[in-house]
């Protein structure tokens, strides 16, 4: 086993067994309510993965 999968495997199950870049709902809402209100909605879809921090949507270039 090579050093950077030990890294991920201690740090998941310090996280309570989820991948380091999941966000429970409720981080997902601290975070969104600590940001400027004018800029909410598109740090809201960054954190969920579907928009770009600019706001533009994440197109999937995948058939």
């Amino acid at each position: 086993m090579n050093d950077d999968s030990e890294v991920v495997e201690r740090t998941a199950v310090s996280a309570g067994g989820r991948a380091p870049e999941e966000l429970t709902e409720r981080e997902i809402q601290d975070l969104v309510a600590r940001c400027p209100e004018q800029q909410r909605w598109a740090f809201e879809g960054w954190l969920r993965g579907v928009r770009q921090l600019d706001g533009d949507p994440i197109v999937s270039l995948a058939p």
